[in-house]
């Protein structure tokens, strides 16, 4: 009973907290510390299993002339932990994008391991609104796994092209929207009513195939798979290129 009784006041703490500015703004810190550090982890184990497609998707970077050079620059969106830097060629410079500023201790700590991989800025931004990189400055655009969670995909390739420079391209893996008429794609139906909430705005029903085919890029390359995961609902992954 007393079990039963702690967990009513930890709700009822919660709630009074939010009712304030105050306790809003501290409980807005605290999700963000947890946020990172679950996501640091889950990042790890996704690696493990997902490597010889991120191995795949990211192969023709280390024949791209500016990495040749060592002087290849890659803005990554939703960057993290830094999770992709072991994909990178070495001597990349990359600009870190993220919405959430307690990341950059990961994000450093995974940059000293990589230490060939040079961390250039980490912008505290979101996808849709990244105005404090320049047009047309980077050679490669970067997004695993945040495309489900952002508010506007199409506004999020916009920028994506903006600062591209002609020729350059972005690479992305993400988990999707199942083939209709699948036992997958139903329970993604259903359980979207509430996974949003669980997963910082993640959704399961992300066709980004329609919003890149309709982006204006000049080349779109990508392929549908069945990721090897445990978890069904993020089983259908769309990974590809789009160029410039």
């Amino acid at each position: 009973m007393a079990v039963v009784w702690w967990i009513v006041a930890f709700f009822v703490i919660i709630v009074a907290a939010a009712l304030t500015q105050q306790g809003r703004a501290i409980l807005r810190l605290i999700y963000m510390k947890v946020y990172a550090y679950i996501l640091s982890r889950i990042a790890k184990s996704y690696n493990k299993k997902m490597t010889p497609f991120k191995e795949k998707l990211f192969e023709d970077l280390k024949t791209h002339p500016a990495a040749v050079t060592g002087s290849l620059t890659v803005l990554e969106i939703g960057v993290g932990a830094g999770a992709n830097f072991k994909f990178y060629p070495p001597g990349t410079s990359v600009i870190a994008v993220d919405p959430n500023p307690e990341f950059d201790k990961y994000l450093l700590k995974n940059a000293a391991e990589f230490g060939e991989v040079k961390l250039r800025e980490f912008v505290i931004a979101s996808g849709e609104n990244m105005a404090g990189v320049a047009d047309h400055s980077v050679d490669a655009v970067v997004c695993t796994l945040v495309m489900c969670s952002v508010a506007d995909q199409p506004k999020v390739l916009s920028e994506i092209k903006r600062v591209l420079k002609p020729g350059g391209k972005f690479y992305y893996m993400e988990h999707v929207h199942g083939t209709p008429g699948t036992w997958v794609y139903t329970k993604q139906n259903w359980l979207d009513i509430i996974w949003p909430y669980l997963s910082d705005g993640c959704t399961l029903r992300s066709e980004l195939w329609t919003h890149l085919d309709a982006a204006g890029f000049s080349e779109v390359d990508y392929q549908k798979f069945d990721a090897p995961l445990k978890m069904s609902l993020i089983e259908p992954h769309l990974m590809g290129t789009a160029t410039k």
